[in-house]
C-alpha cells in the first residue's frame, strides 16, 4: 500500500495560486519534506498581472459605505424588514421589533422612511413605510457590501 499524502493536491493549487499572485514563496515543512513554492518572476514573457481580488483590497483601503453615518443594529434591522416588504407599501408600526421613536426619528431625518399622521393612543404612527431614497440607499449599500467584502 502507498502511504497517504501529507498534503492534497487541492491545498497545493490553493497555495500555488497564492504565491503567484502576492509574488512570494510558500515554505511547507513536515517531520520529512520540506516543501517550497515560488512565485513566477514578473518579468518573464508567460507572466501575466493578476486581476484585482475584492479580498485582496486591505480593509483601510475600502471607500467609505454609502450610508454615512452607519446605521445602528436597530436601524439597519428595521431597514432590512423594510426592504423585504418593499418601497412606499405602508406597514403596521407595530410589526418592527425592537425599534422605537428615537430608531424611527433618525430614519425619518435621513429621509429612509415615512410615518403617517395618525397616531395610537401611545403616540406612536400607525404605520410605517419605506421611501424610495430608502430603497436606493440601500440596494447601494448591499452594492458596496458585495464589490468589497469583509471576513
Amino acid at each position: 500500500m502507498t502511504a497517504k499524502a501529507f498534503i492534497k493536491q487541492a491545498e497545493l493549487n490553493r497555495l500555488a495560486a497564492v504565491a503567484k499572485r502576492h509574488g512570494i514563496t510558500i515554505e511547507i515543512e513536515t517531520e520529512q519534506y520540506k516543501l517550497r513554492m515560488y512565485s513566477t518572476d514578473p518579468t518573464d514573457e508567460g507572466a501575466t498581472t493578476p486581476e484585482p481580488n475584492p479580498w485582496d483590497i486591505a480593509l483601510n483601503q475600502h471607500p467609505p459605505e454609502p450610508i454615512q453615518p452607519p446605521l445602528d443594529h436597530r436601524e439597519a434591522k428595521a431597514m432590512n424588514f423594510l426592504m423585504e416588504i418593499g418601497a412606499e407599501k405602508p406597514i403596521d408600526w407595530y410589526r418592527l421589533k425592537n425599534f422605537g421613536r428615537h430608531s424611527q426619528q433618525k430614519l425619518e431625518n435621513r429621509g429612509y422612511i415615512e410615518v403617517s399622521n395618525n397616531s395610537d393612543r401611545t403616540g406612536n404612527p400607525d404605520q410605517i413605510w419605506l421611501t424610495k431614497s430608502g430603497q436606493a440607499a440601500m440596494l447601494a449599500l448591499k452594492a458596496h457590501r458585495l464589490s468589497y467584502p469583509v471576513l
